[in-house]
């Protein structure tokens, strides 16, 4: 079988999978359910990936690939300092939850009755911490997160402030713009992080 084949069939099965999953909004979704909305065997489905946490983990992947995450992460990993790298990571939040944000509504209602699904989730959130981590090793390294704030707290708070939910409780449900969005997060985690010396700066 040739590698264009295999793409294709890849293809069909992740594009099947999705379009199941978002219209179900995070009901139940079988490997069998999948491999007839791709018109496939499930052998050829098992054949292609190994079993469903595989196929779902390909799949938030494929859909970050698709909206641009990968260049998003890029600015954040690739930033010359901590303060910039935050407004990245922030920015990044700004401009494509709204695209990412009903698949990984749906994502988030399939996890919690699909081990398989959960397990995608946990790898997502994880990409999204290990940004965190960059974020507060850069501000550590500077010397400016503020006295006695240790890197992992400081991670795990930039994690929260800026996760999905927050998005969802301010924009969503609040009607905050994406721009008041970026900017009262910015002020809130700069002010927060930061040492008073470096804010005097």
């Amino acid at each position: 079988m040739s590698s264009g084949l295999i793409e294709t069939t890849r293809d069909r099965i992740l594009d099947a999978a999705l379009g199941l999953i978002e219209r179900d909004q995070g009901g139940a979704v079988s490997m069998g359910a999948i491999a007839k909305a791709a018109g496939l065997s499930r052998q050829a489905l098992y054949l292609t990936f190994a079993d469903k946490a595989d196929l779902y983990i390909a799949l938030v992947r494929r859909v970050d690939e698709s909206r641009g995450v990968p260049m998003e992460r890029a600015k954040v990993e690739e930033a010359a300092d901590g303060e910039t790298a935050l407004h990245a990571l922030i920015d990044m939040q700004a401009r494509l939850n709204p695209t990412l944000g009903p698949i990984a509504n749906a994502m988030d209602m399939l996890r919690r009755q699909d081990p398989d699904a959960e397990r995608a989730w946990q790898d997502r959130l994880e990409a999204r911490m290990q940004l965190c981590r960059i974020v507060a090793g850069l501000l550590e390294r500077e010397g400016r997160l503020r006295k006695g704030l240790d890197q992992a707290t400081a991670a795990e708070m930039i994690w929260t402030v800026t996760s999905l939910r927050t998005w969802d409780d301010l924009v969503t449900h609040s009607g905050w713009s994406a721009d008041a969005y970026r900017a009262h997060l910015t002020d809130l985690l700069g002010g927060w992080l930061a040492s008073r010396d470096s804010q005097a700066d």
